[in-house]
């Protein structure tokens, strides 16, 4: 049996130890991530999130050290998400960044201690994967339909089968089709699948 000072040093040095990784870890971590106090404060930041906001990469650090968001061509502080996070929720927010891919930032609400109603901000930052569909709307300005007829296509499915999947006629399918072909230059169903393939 323990004693009570036995635990508590058990205790500390599992803490110190825990304290240890989860500072090294940090530090390697790829992915940008900070921490901040319900005033957008930033309490800790790994490197890549440092580097991002030292170069105002959709991130930026006001005179009090509090964080701030680029959405919508302005800077909007992190706090403003706070009492949402409170309450429990998650949330990805798209973020605005140089360069790249569509990239979001996700907000967890985070403990401020054992027993305390306080909450910290845990703040990652990541590449949104987008389902080719999405990607093919984006990159070619299809419509829904069309995304979903530009997928069947490349499974190999034939515009016939199509038109009954969709549940729509054959003539709108190959009308589908053609403005497909307009928007994406090509001249022939092989190309197209070819193109959205790549994709």
């Amino acid at each position: 049996m323990h004693t009570n000072s036995q635990v508590q040093s058990i205790q500390s040095t599992r803490s110190q130890r825990l304290a240890a990784i989860g500072h090294c870890l940090l530090e390697r971590l790829e992915t940008p991530l900070f921490v901040t106090d319900a005033d957008g404060a930033v309490l800790e930041a790994n490197p890549a999130a440092t580097r991002r906001i030292e170069r105002r990469d959709g991130l930026w650090l006001d005179a009090g050290g509090r964080i701030a968001l680029r959405q919508g061509g302005r800077w909007v502080p992190i706090s403003r998400w706070h009492a949402a996070l409170s309450a429990g929720q998650e949330l990805a927010l798209p973020l605005e960044m140089e360069g790249g891919g569509p990239m979001q930032i996700k907000l967890r609400a985070m403990s401020a201690g054992e027993g305390g109603t306080a909450c910290w901000v845990l703040a990652t930052i990541e590449r949104v994967v987008q389902a080719r569909g999405d990607a093919m709307r984006r990159r070619f300005r299809f419509t829904r339909t069309q995304a979903r007829l530009a997928e069947m296509l490349c499974e190999g499915m034939r515009p016939m089968h199509a038109a009954e999947a969709l549940g729509v006629k054959i003539s709108t399918v190959r009308t589908h089709v053609g403005q497909m072909y307009e928007k994406t230059g090509t001249h022939s169903q092989a190309q197209l699948v070819a193109l959205l393939h790549a994709v």
